[in-house]
């Protein structure tokens, strides 16, 4: 499984930039991923709105792409913990687009270390707050063009 990490710090836009990436993908289906310590985890329909700060998963091509636009830090839920989901629920991920903050203060977490043991990262990208009516900078537009892109050919 290849990945892409979206790094940066606390309120960079790394989810924001995710959704983003999502929406210019046009993905056929969207689906949250429900984890819960007491019940079955699952997986609900979801909507490109919905993608923020969570866990989802989408398909493209007939293909399955995991969605972490929460870092797994903020989520408290490992990669590996993820993907062992995604397995459990018979969903065969392909591909994994991934936020993470610059520097991952939990103990027993390394996310890079964790995808780079599931496949290949493409590209780490490194991403800051953009001031003002960001949607309409030149910055953002080739973030989310470079992103999508990277996406579309490695999948």
């Amino acid at each position: 499984m290849n990945s892409i990490i979206i790094r940066g710090s606390k309120d960079a836009g790394k989810s924001t930039t995710i959704r983003e990436v999502c929406k210019r993908l046009g993905p056929q289906k969207i689906y949250k991923l429900i984890i819960s310590p007491s019940f079955p985890s699952r997986i609900d329909d979801a909507k490109i709105e919905d993608i923020f700060n969570d866990t989802f998963v989408i398909e493209i091509s007939g293909k399955s792409i995991l969605i972490c636009a929460g870092a797994p830090t903020e989520q408290n839920k490992p990669i590996t913990l993820l993907i062992k989901i995604c397995i459990e629920l018979e969903i065969e991920i392909s591909f994994a687009l991934v936020a993470m903050r610059s520097f991952e203060r939990l103990d027993d977490f390394d996310t890079p270390k964790e995808l780079k043991d599931l496949g290949e990262i493409i590209s780490t990208e490194w991403i800051r707050s953009i001031p003002g009516d960001y949607q309409n900078t030149q910055e953002w537009n080739e973030r989310i063009s470079r992103v999508s892109h990277l996406v579309e050919t490695n999948i």
